[in-house]
């Protein structure tokens, strides 16, 4: 190891990197945003008449927005500047709803669009912290510690100012909401403008060759897909995901139920994330030194088992340490998994040919059609292997949100939803167990 290099792994990604720095800005903005609003959302959908079961439909909206944006969207807008606008925007019909409409049915619908974003969100993050190579986990760490520490400070602000809008202005709780969402709007209508507006070549993308065969070879994913290791991942993915539609759209109400106000509740989650989110910075770089398997099986484990105790929560003093434990346990997770899928991706190439035909002319000969083999190389990206991972923890959150809205509908207490879905978590950590990481040179 040179100098150079001894010098770069002491130093924060974060502060040697003007791409992360500009990045970590943007991405927080819109965590905050979209944080606040996700928050927010179950207490508007009561306000406007909906019911405990129409909370969780929403949250399967969310879901298939997300599969929308990591399979169809992000093949629409490969470059990294189109994707973060397109993100944006997104996310601007969502925030625009919330402060607009008065139907719960029209909220419900709108968080297909917030999904979308934040699919789009994802793979942009993967697909820059994949460049990073011997950093990837770090960098991975810090884009998503962007999106969380935004979310943290976005919920726990959103509820201490619906709070202090229904005292001091007599506002009612839904109109507190509506005004909250849109104040929201216009930091991130000043993000989206800002990227709008830079010209040229994509300033966020100096290094990025041109792509010039955006097609999938599905023989080639799918082989990397089925491979004994990748499956174990997949079905990481989908059980963490299943367990966090079954609980989490109930979640901030059973707390409510049990008496803690909703501004607490917002300080709690606040502080929950803010852990979660700073445990991530650090996290990656320890992925990058240990390897992921330890640190997935982990916190798989340590957060069913805090899940556990949720529904005894009945203050804020009970509901802090819980939150901050499963922030620590989020912290290393999500490192650890997307470096798994950066790991596993194939690193082999397909090569092959296809024909290019042009008109042929020459003097004194007339025009003729012609044709000739170009070949080329197709490497699978690590982009392509997490949006299919992910397309599959989507599939497992909505089936879990639709699962648990079916139960609701049949008289199923909330407790026992959170129960159940602490139970997955720790099924997904024995089922890491078996990947068996390889040492890295």
């Amino acid at each position: 190891m040179t100098t150079r290099d001894l010098d770069e792994s002491r130093t924060w990604l974060l502060r040697r990197s003007p791409e992360i720095r500009g990045l970590f800005i943007s991405i927080f903005t819109m965590g905050f945003t979209a944080g606040s609003l996700r928050f927010l959302i179950p207490f508007q959908i009561l306000n406007l008449g909906g019911s405990e079961a129409l909370m969780s439909l929403a949250s399967s909206l969310f879901g298939v927005g997300q599969v929308l944006g990591l399979v169809v969207v992000s093949r629409l807008f490969q470059r990294r500047r189109s994707s973060f606008l397109a993100s944006g925007l997104l996310l601007s019909v969502f925030t625009v709803a919330m402060a607009a409409t008065p139907d719960e049915s029209v909220l419900v619908i709108s968080r297909l669009s917030e999904g979308a974003a934040l699919g789009l969100l994802t793979i942009l993050i993967v697909k820059i912290s994949s460049q990073f190579r011997d950093h990837r986990g770090e960098a991975v760490g810090t884009l998503l510690s962007a999106l969380f520490m935004g979310s943290a400070i976005g919920q726990g602000t959103a509820g201490l100012l619906v709070e202090y809008a229904s005292v001091a202005l007599s506002y009612q709780q839904a109109d507190a909401i509506r005004l909250l969402a849109l104040v929201l709007s216009l930091p991130l209508f000043a993000v989206v403008a800002a990227i709008a507006l830079r010209a040229g070549r994509d300033p966020m993308s100096p290094n990025e060759e041109r792509d010039e065969h955006r097609h999938v070879h599905l023989s080639q994913l799918m082989r990397a897909i089925l491979s004994r290791r990748m499956i174990l991942l997949t079905t990481v993915y989908f059980l963490y995901d299943f367990s966090h539609g079954f609980y989490t759209p109930v979640l901030s109400v059973l707390i409510n139920n049990n008496g803690v106000p909703i501004d607490q509740i917002g300080i709690g989650y606040l502080s929950g994330d803010i852990v979660w989110s700073l445990v991530q910075l650090y996290a990656g770089r320890v992925v990058d030194r240990i390897g992921h398997l330890f640190p997935l099986v982990l916190s798989l484990t340590a957060k069913g088992l805090v899940v556990f105790f949720y529904p005894g929560v009945t203050t804020l003093l009970s509901l802090l340490p819980l939150l901050a434990l499963a922030g620590v346990a989020e912290g290393f997770l999500e490192p650890a998994r997307n470096d798994a899928a950066m790991a596993y991706s194939p690193a082999d190439g397909l090569t092959h040919d296809h024909p290019h035909f042009y008109i042929a002319h020459a003097p004194g000969v007339p025009f003729s059609l012609s044709r000739h083999e170009h070949e080329h190389t197709h490497v699978t990206g690590s982009d392509q292997v997490v949006s299919v991972l992910q397309t599959i923890g989507i599939i497992g959150f909505v089936l879990g949100s639709g699962g648990g809205a079916w139960l609701l509908v049949y008289g199923t207490a909330l407790s026992t939803l959170v129960v159940v879905g602490g139970y997955v978590l720790i099924v997904a950590g024995v089922a890491a167990l078996g990947l068996r990481e390889q040492k890295r040179q």
